[in-house]
């Protein structure tokens, strides 16, 4: 509480020596680009950190590690599948929680400098936004080089650049989930609270974990972010007719074509990827992903708008 009144006593001091803050002496772009240099400072001293590049190059290493060098074969199918799941699992909730934190931790320093009128909150939130996306992306990317060539989930250059599209876009999407959890729950306790329940609820019903979702909770996959990451990289990745091998998961032949001791068969991918329960196309999936990165985004801005609003007017 005491906190609280201290807040609330320095915006209004703040107020009542800026009493023309609703005025700007520089354009929105004059106001962009600085806050965007300063915020650039910022975000690679956050983000693109040597221990951060150390995380993500030991982790891309032992995952390249445990799924090393998969065979093309429908025994592996699995294990490849789960291989892209937990990528974009891992990389879209690390966004999220790094997203979580960026409006909250400079409240204070925003609501004064508003309140003083020193710049447009939208010249701001996008310059806050775009100057943490490069080091962002770097590290999933960093990620995507060790740990797709060392499981060899697919030896095709291009289906590596797709497939790490992909992982980026999901990223992206993961960040702007967090971004709108952080400007609706300015609270950082209950904000990581919150992110975490939507973040391990969205992941469950993502399509891998739990294949029959009741009824009445079914629509909460395709609010899930990671349902489409996962579907796009899977097509992806399986982009040609898959050789039986043993033809069997776990001793199970679920397909004709791969019964029994049957080797020389293939498996089409319009079946496995009804098997896997993939739905709609990498075009689809991509262009959701992309949905609701925008989506989120301008949401976001909005909700911090709103806050912005509330903020100012004790």
């Amino acid at each position: 509480m005491d906190e609280d009144r201290a807040r609330k006593q320095k915006r209004l001091s703040c107020i009542a020596v800026c009493q023309d803050g609703d005025r700007f002496n520089t354009s929105w772009w004059v106001q962009f680009r600085v806050l965007l240099h300063r915020s650039m400072k910022n975000s690679r001293s956050a983000i693109f950190t040597p221990i951060n590049v150390i995380k993500s190059a030991i982790l891309s290493t032992c995952v390249g590690l445990l799924w090393f060098q998969l065979p093309y074969t429908l025994s592996e199918v699995y294990n490849r599948s789960s291989f892209f799941f937990f990528t974009m699992a891992f990389w879209v909730i690390e966004s999220m929680y790094g997203a979580l934190l960026a409006f909250p931790t400079e409240r204070d320093v925003m609501f004064k400098e508003r309140a003083c009128g020193s710049y447009h909150l939208s010249a701001y939130f996008f310059a806050k936004t775009i100057s943490e996306t490069p080091a962002l992306l770097a590290l999933p990317a960093v990620y995507m080089i060790i740990a797709y060539w060392m499981s060899g989930v697919n030896n095709s250059f291009l289906i590596f650049l797709a497939s790490t599209s992909c992982t980026l876009l999901s990223t992206l999407a993961g960040q702007s989930l967090g971004l709108l959890i952080g400007t609706i729950v300015f609270d950082i306790e209950k904000g990581i609270a919150t992110c975490t329940v939507l973040s391990l609820t969205l992941m469950v019903a993502g399509g891998f974990y739990v294949r029959n979702i009741p009824p009445w909770l079914f629509w909460v996959k395709f609010i899930s972010p990671f349902k489409y990451a996962y579907d796009a990289s899977v097509q992806i990745v399986f982009n040609t007719p898959v050789p039986c091998g043993a033809g069997k998961f776990d001793g199970v032949a679920p397909f004709p074509s791969c019964s029994g001791e049957q080797t020389t068969g293939y498996l089409s991918n319009e079946d496995l990827l009804r098997f896997l329960g993939v739905q709609g196309s990498v075009v689809f999936n991509i262009s959701l992903l992309f949905i609701m990165f925008i989506t989120f985004q301008l949401a976001a801005f909005l909700a911090l708008r709103s806050k912005q609003a509330t903020e100012r007017s004790y």
